[in-house]
């Protein structure tokens, strides 16, 4: 540590960003394909997978694709520092790591998509409590980060870590649209701990920062309690329910922009937004002509990610945004009024589960905790 090193400071999604945590993908060769994960990924990968899907536990990803995408984040590690953005990176997984717990084993997922699980809330290093099993350890490869912040005088809290038995999850969301999910837990392995129940199951994507006031999407009895924890233990700051707005994350969903202007997914959501929120401007995006990848030749490779994915951008500040150069109409669209666009490659964003905000963990920006909201 030296005394230039800073106290973690992020309040919002747009103010002048100095520093940041870009996740990595080595080793990223297997989705560890449970219950946990399909009911994680249920929206997405329960058409393709359905009843047919693999009955192998580790669904293959092409190597190739991975080199691409660590040469794409390559790319966006490149923009942000010329930008003039100091870009840590997580310690870098030495191999394919098996892990196991007394309920269930995995393969572990390297740190790529940051943002999942930690939230950064004000100078307050918030670690979250994992939905996905084979993540649960995910957090190790950034703890030489949150130790340089709290050596400097950062807080750093973590809710309690989740058991993710096979009783933990709560299917709620689903279950009240009418969608029959027991092919989720088809070859459940994982056992029970008598007695736990439902536990505090939650991402820090799940939230979007607005300074004093923070939205958060609450879809079960699992997000619940993370609620809970999360007003009981910040309670300097005022926490948004956004009731079931989306299953879990809401990044590619409701994106703030700069005070008093979201890129929204579609007018529908407009009614989950607080009363405050629903005056503000909104930018919707276009339709793309871009073609989605073709992997017929990669055999079955699996779309894990929403095809609303690419308005999953991230703020350098408020006048310049980070896009996956693969969306030119949100390019166009975004620079007519009157952003600086930093394009960024992304050619395989629907098969790793994040764009830009999702990879990259906002530690430190100029904004406090102002009032956004009155």
């Amino acid at each position: 540590m030296t005394q230039a090193d800073p106290i973690a400071n992020s309040f919002d999604e747009w103010t002048q960003l100095s520093e940041v945590v870009v996740g990595r993908a080595e080793h990223y060769t297997e989705h560890h394909v449970d219950t946990s994960w399909r009911l994680f990924f249920f929206d997405n990968v329960a058409p393709t997978l359905g009843n047919t899907g693999p009955s192998q536990p580790l669904l293959q990803i092409p190597e190739q694709l991975v080199d691409e995408l660590n040469e794409d984040i390559a790319g966006l590690v490149d923009t942000l520092a010329g930008c003039g953005v100091n870009v840590l990176r997580p310690a870098a997984p030495g191999k394919a790591v098996d892990i196991r717990t007394p309920q269930w084993d995995a393969r572990a997922t390297p740190p790529l998509n940051v943002r999942d699980q930690t939230i950064i809330l004000g100078n307050t290093i918030v670690e979250t409590a994992p939905h996905v099993r084979a993540r649960v350890f995910e957090n190790d490869l950034l703890k030489p980060i949150f130790y340089r912040y709290y050596a400097s005088g950062s807080n750093w809290l973590s809710m309690p870590r989740p058991a993710l038995t096979r009783d933990s999850l709560d299917d709620a969301y689903f279950r009240r649209r009418g969608v029959d999910v027991s092919r989720a837990a088809e070859g459940e392995a994982a056992l029970s701990i008598d007695g736990l129940g439902l536990e505090m199951i939650f991402d820090g994507a799940q939230c979007m920062r607005l300074g004093r006031d923070v939205l958060v999407n609450v879809a079960n009895v699992n997000h619940e309690l993370a609620l809970r924890w999360l007003r009981e233990n910040i309670p300097q700051l005022r926490f948004h329910l956004l009731d079931g707005i989306a299953d879990n994350h809401i990044d590619s969903v409701v994106v703030p922009l700069r005070p008093g202007l979201l890129l929204l997914r579609s007018p529908e959501y407009l009614q989950f937004l607080p009363e405050a929120m629903r005056s503000w401007d909104v930018i919707y995006p276009p339709p793309t002509d871009e073609p989605e990848p073709d992997y017929s030749g990669f055999g079955f490779v699996v779309p894990i990610a929403s095809r609303y994915i690419d308005i999953n951008v991230l703020s350098v500040n408020e006048d310049t945004v980070v896009v996956n150069s693969h969306y030119p109409e949100l390019v166009a669209l975004l620079e007519k009024r009157g952003f600086t666009v930093a394009p960024v490659r992304h050619r395989h964003r629907r098969l790793f589960g994040g764009g830009f905000h999702c990879f990259t963990l906002d530690t430190v920006r100029a904004g406090g905790c102002e009032d956004y909201m009155t």
